[in-house]
């Protein structure tokens, strides 16, 4: 590809910086800049730099490490967008825009800077996985170091200097480990390498929209790291390749796996320091499978583009799946909402021309940005591209096109999560595809959830059972009064866990009524993954979720005996820090919602716990993994994140049924009422089924007797649930799937979706 030049670049010479023309200057390279403008912008102030002549904003500290990076690394021309673009010349910046996949392209080198509280060599935490790897190859988890016949006298020289060095990094107390014969040495230094390689990841530079399009389109990409001294001076380290640092992230998970088997393997026995040791191993795998999907995605797409060259996304539809899912995975922001879809076009080189990003692209309208942006690329690609939503807005023939609904709060990217080819693109906007047709039965609405803005986010599980405050039969003429607790138990440390399971138990009981419950629960606490503080190393088990309610009746809850109809629990678990799942983050971490069962149960908790329990239930492929990575090495995320949005705070949804019988709950609820606690309490009618989410305004009433409904299956990430009114008429998506398979009687078709 020939080299293009950006309209201007920041020259240093001499000492003297200056923004020339580069078209005015015989320029033959120039290298590339990717850093965070950091917090909101300064007042306009004059840079003292010739040739910018426009408002500048950019924090003092930044530009001053700018030119820092182009001293150190003896850059002649650098591309700072910050600098180069006149940021309130809306045409020029969409004229530049639509240029981002030349500039980086053509560029010798891009340059990562990123502030850092503390700088390492990647070199030195590679070095130190190998050593971690040699000890695990040559030495038995309970053996004794100094013993290891197969160990040189530098091996047991490192091993001491890790384990008498004053920085403990492993999270569990030194005189445990100690007391728990594992090699002190071994667990520092592996806590070390980990400790290193997620704090960078989770550096304020991997949270942004840019960001995630210059790391894949720069080339030779250098990190630059900038550290305050003690004397609160600036100092700036080179801490070498972006992709040293990524293939750290797939080591660092390697390693957690091989010691989890080194100290397990050589043990019959386990006591409880090691049970606490293996934990936070087991909780580290979790952490780094996570960033290993992240930079599986990056480097994928970095490979797409590469092969694919400026054009690569015309044809590639699961590499754009793959874009979609990788800056979906953790929600990353931008300070102007449009600059969400706007920050990818670099990306998508060509989707938009500058006249057409200056129209289409810009304001303040996301949910008109959002609609051109996934109509531009359905249009470019011809193929539908949709969302696994719900979707209400009414557009003509444009229905499935997945419209990010605009609130008051920051955006980021969960908008792209679920975002699924639905089919080919044809006349009048239209989607052509195949879908499951002639789904039995009717939809029948048997539950409704309501999502609701908190003050707070105290996670919050508050349960009221249809029968509280009704009266149990206790004898053949004697009864009691079900209680009802209305004031909030906090929940602290220790107890978080089996409190946790009794939650996880209940929902599995309301949202899956026929489950095997353990089974559920599992599956549901894992995906959730909550973290919480612990005043003991052994108040968090491995395999806690089954051993913190040992010996109690959660234990082995038969479904005849749980009656949760009965129940009611008004929980505030306090030391719950956080969820590594992605339904958890920092929008949704702030919203609630409240469930409505038509037998009058009702439960209000966080969202990520609500929507894990929908997509947990037995055979529905949401809640089988929240994310995997494809035989193709693309990521593939299937955990319901995206089937609402956080805009959809305030609205309600139901769940409704296509058989079973919507009444079982009511049926079910009566006979917990009047059944002795001795006696098992067996269903009478068959269970809701063929589940999906949608809007509360959906109706099947009376008058729609000839809609006919079927199902897309959209590749492994969801089912959308679709309708039309009568044969002659095409259909629209009207829900999701919570279930994977719906009973129908006519199979495999060819549809049109307007």
């Amino acid at each position: 590809m020939a080299v293009v030049l950006p309209l201007r670049l920041l020259h240093y010479v001499d000492g003297i910086f200056s923004v020339i023309d580069s078209r005015s200057h015989n320029v033959q390279e120039y290298d590339i800049i990717s850093y965070t403008w950091g917090a909101k912008e300064e007042r306009e102030y004059d840079p003292q730099i010739n040739g910018v002549t426009w408002a500048f904003t950019l924090k003092k500290e930044k530009l001053a490490q700018i030119k820092m990076l182009m001293r150190a690394s003896g850059i002649q021309y650098l591309w700072v967008d910050s600098l180069c673009l006149n940021q309130a010349d809306e045409r020029e910046k969409a004229v530049e825009m639509s240029k981002m996949f030349q500039y980086y392209k053509s560029a010798r080198k891009c340059h990562i800077l990123i502030e850092m509280t503390e700088v390492w060599d990647p070199l030195q935490i590679v070095n130190d996985l190998k050593f971690i790897d040699h000890i695990l190859s040559h030495m038995g988890g309970a053996a004794l170091a100094s013993e290891a016949m197969k160990l040189t006298e530098n091996m047991h020289n490192r091993l001491a200097m890790w384990a008498d060095t004053a920085h403990w990094n492993f999270p569990v107390d030194k005189s445990i480990v100690r007391s728990a014969a594992v090699d002190m040495g071994v667990l520092n230094c592996y806590a070390t390498c980990i400790s290193r390689v997620s704090s960078l990841f989770h550096n304020l530079y991997f949270s942004r929209v840019w960001t995630f399009q210059e790391m894949i389109l720069g080339k030779n990409i250098t990190m630059w790291a900038i550290k305050k001294s003690p004397e609160n001076r600036e100092d700036i380290s080179n801490i070498r390749e972006l992709d040293t640092w990524m293939d750290l992230a797939t080591d660092s998970r390697d390693k957690a796996s091989k010691l989890k088997d080194w100290i397990a393997s050589c043990r019959v026995l386990k006591t409880g320091a090691i049970d606490a040791i293996l934990r936070i191993i087991e909780e580290d795998n979790l952490i780094l499978w996570i960033l290993q999907l992240r930079v599986q995605g990056i480097s994928r797409a970095r490979e797409d583009i590469i092969n694919g060259g400026p054009n690569w996304w015309y044809e590639n539809y699961k590499g754009i799946s793959n874009i979609f899912s990788a800056i979906s995975l953790t929600p990353r922001e931008c300070y102007q909402k449009r600059d969400i879809f706007r920050g990818l076009l670099g990306i998508f080189n060509g989707l938009f021309t500058p006249e057409e990003i200056e129209r289409d692209m810009t304001g303040d309208d996301i949910e008109k940005i959002s609609f051109n942006f996934f109509k531009q690329l359905s249009t470019k690609t011809e193929f539908a591209w949709t969302k696994l939503a719900i979707s209400s807005t009414k557009r003509g023939e444009w229905d499935w096109i997945p419209v990010v609904e605009d609130y008051s709060g920051d955006m980021t990217t969960d908008c792209f999560a679920g975002v699924v080819k639905l089919g080919k693109l044809k006349a009048k906007g239209q989607a052509k595809t195949i879908a499951m047709t002639g789904v039995k039965g009717a939809p029948r609405k048997y539950m409704k959830i309501r999502l609701r803005q908190q003050q707070n986010s105290d996670f919050q599980f508050i349960f009221k059972g249809c029968n509280c405050g009704k009266k149990v039969k206790t004898g053949t003429f004697s009864s009691e009064l079900i209680p009802t607790y209305d004031q909030p138990k906090d929940v602290y440390k220790d107890e978080t866990g089996r409190i946790l399971v009794q939650c996880a138990t209940v929902l599995g009981s309301i949202m899956d009524p026929g489950c095997d419950v353990i089974q559920y629960r599992r599956k549901l606490l894992h995906n959730l993954q909550p973290e919480w503080t612990t005043s003991d190393p052994i108040a968090k088990p491995t395999g806690w979720v089954d051993r913190c309610v040992s010996g109690t009746f959660w234990e082995n809850p038969s479904r005849e005996y749980v009656r949760v109809h009965n129940q009611s629990m008004n929980y505030r678990i306090v030391d719950i820090t956080g969820c590594e799942s992605r339904l958890y983050n920092k929008r949704t971490e702030s919203i609630s919602c409240e469930v409505t069962v038509n037998c009058g149960c009702t439960i209000i908790a966080p969202f990520s716990l609500i929507f894990g329990a929908m997509t947990a239930v037995e055979g529905s492929f949401l809640g089988e993994r929240a994310a995997d990575i494809g035989p193709d090495g693309r990521i593939i995320l299937r955990d319901g994140l995206g089937l609402v949005q956080v805009g959809d705070v305030g609205k309600t949804f139901n769940l409704v049924a296509f058989g079973g019988d919507i009444n079982a709950h009511k049926a079910y609820a009566s006979s917990c009422r009047s059944t002795k606690d001795e006696k098992p309490v067996i269903p009478k009618l068959p269970w809701p089924n063929g589940r999906a989410l949608v809007r509360e305004e959906f109706t099947h009433d009376l008058t729609d007797v000839m809609r006919d409904y079927a199902y897309v299956e959209t590749g492994g990430s969801g089912n959308l649930l679709i309708s039309r009114n009568h044969k002659l008429d095409q259909y629209k998506i009207v829900g999701v799937c919570i279930d994977e398979w719906i009973a129908n009687d006519k199979g495999q078709d060819t549809v049109t979706i307007r």
